[in-house]
């Protein structure tokens, strides 16, 4: 083994005495080291990406939804199911919070048009909670009137998104008109009409486009009063807390709502429960199906590294043919040879994916000061060349992309798969080429050089 790994090694040297790898051996590191770092850096702002949608959408609205899908889908007796439901323990324990909330669709006045958007009122039972902490399922406001929000339990004020804000240009207070459907449906009458307008109060940004583009957000009671719907709600909000379990607790919440006796006293009810994972599910797919190509098409990158490993080790065969033949006539066999040429491209692959994995790791754990150097470098040469008239470029401009900084997520657990993956196509690709020195006559290699 020991004279194995030291003609291995010696052919990775090449024929420089003070040199690391041979030139061939060094364009194979060179392409390897590349494509594992490029699988870095690219799965981690992918996964930084993906983490920072989720949890925007996590916070964004409540995590289990229950409406009452029989008649008119309100529920006027929703605190005695909120403590029915907090009445199991084991239930209790993953719920953060737990309200009825009035969510439907309805229309905003822009001009001569109505556009459809969400509107969603929650309990408000503390002003200083709301500006403090923030509420469960209540953005977070980033711009607000106080004077108005002191009132927000009794005056017809709404919170929307800074999206909402740019697109229809609605300033702080700003009256603006809500239309939404009020009361029963009848045949005679068809669906009633309920329009109000109501005051700008402030703004919110979760980071989730979705939401900061079409919701409204408003106090319960004046909600009541706007729908109609006097002392009931449409809906039961929860968060709880493990995301990871939302398939359970959803059974848990209706083998709880499905029992007998509770069934009996809520009268002609037909229960609809349903997770954010289950609304946001084709968003989340698609959002899965991008990583998937991305990593397949970054990953092609590594695997031609591996195809031109075979070409390097195939050309290192054919020049040492001779050589090949003398070790086997001095009693080499022919398996010391196969593990020759194989080692020696594995030994060239584990180096690549250590070095590559490493500067993968710190050019993602760096994008951000990369990214903001590079964008200094572009417009400090743009201002030289065109002076005045240049415009400042972002690389990654902000309100475009909607967020704040570069998400980035080093999942070390996903980068010890990438290079042990190629360290191990390194061993493939050495094989191949390998395979045949070890099938070389020895008689007909020293004849023919």
């Amino acid at each position: 083994m020991g004279i194995v790994t030291l003609i291995a090694t010696r052919y990775i040297r090449g024929s420089r005495v003070l040199g690391f790898l041979s030139i061939k051996s060094r364009l194979s590191f060179l392409v390897m080291m590349t494509g594992v770092s490029l699988l870095v850096v690219v799965l981690s702002i992918f996964n930084g990406f993906q983490k920072q949608v989720k949890e925007s959408l996590w916070q964004g609205g409540p995590h289990i939804t229950i409406e009452n899908a029989f008649g008119s889908g309100s529920i006027s007796n929703y605190q005695a199911v909120i403590d029915h439901l907090l009445a199991d323990e084991v239930l209790k324990k993953n719920i953060i919070s737990i309200e009825g909330n009035i969510t439907s669709h309805g229309l905003i006045q822009h001009n001569n048009s109505f556009n459809p958007i969400m509107i969603r009122a929650v309990p408000i039972p503390s002003v200083p909670q709301l500006l403090g902490e923030g509420l469960p399922n209540f953005p977070k406001l980033r711009n607000f009137n106080r004077e108005d929000v002191e009132s927000i339990n009794s005056k017809k004020l709404v919170f929307i998104g800074k999206e909402m804000s740019a697109i229809y240009g609605y300033n702080m207070g700003r009256d603006i008109t809500l239309a939404v459907p009020g009361g029963r449906f009848s045949v005679e009458r068809g669906v009633q009409v309920s329009v109000q307008s109501f005051k700008v109060a402030g703004y919110f940004k979760t980071g989730y486009y979705n939401y900061d583009s079409r919701f409204v957000f408003l106090s319960l009671p004046v909600a009541q009063d706007f729908f109609k719907m006097k002392g009931a709600v449409n809906q039961i909000a929860l968060k709880v807390n493990s995301l990871e379990e939302l398939k359970y607790t959803k059974s848990q919440i209706l083998s709880r709502l499905t029992e007998s006796k509770f069934e009996e006293s809520q009268g002609r009810t037909s229960w609809s429960v349903r997770t954010i994972a289950e609304e946001q599910e084709n968003f989340l797919a698609a959002l899965r199906l991008e990583k998937t190509i991305i990593s397949i098409i970054v990953f092609l990158f590594i695997i031609l590294a591996a195809l031109g490993m075979v070409a390097t080790v195939h050309s290192l065969v054919r020049a040492k043919r001779r050589s090949i033949g003398t070790l086997k006539a001095l009693g080499l066999r022919s398996s010391d040879i196969l593990l020759i040429f194989t080692l020696n491209a594995m030994i060239v692959g584990i180096l690549a994916s250590l070095v590559g994995g490493a500067w993968g790791i710190f050019v993602a754990s760096k994008l951000e000061v990369l990214v903001n150097a590079l964008s200094w470098i572009v417009n400090s040469i743009g201002q030289l060349r065109f002076g005045p008239e240049w415009r400042e470029v972002e690389l990654v401009p902000k309100d475009i992309y909607y967020f704040d900084h570069i998400p980035v997520d080093i999942d070390i657990s996903f980068i010890f798969m990438v290079t042990t993956s190629a360290t191990i196509l390194s061993g493939l690709a050495g094989y191949i080429p390998a395979r045949w020195a070890a099938n070389l006559n020895p008689v007909d290699t020293i004849r023919n050089e």
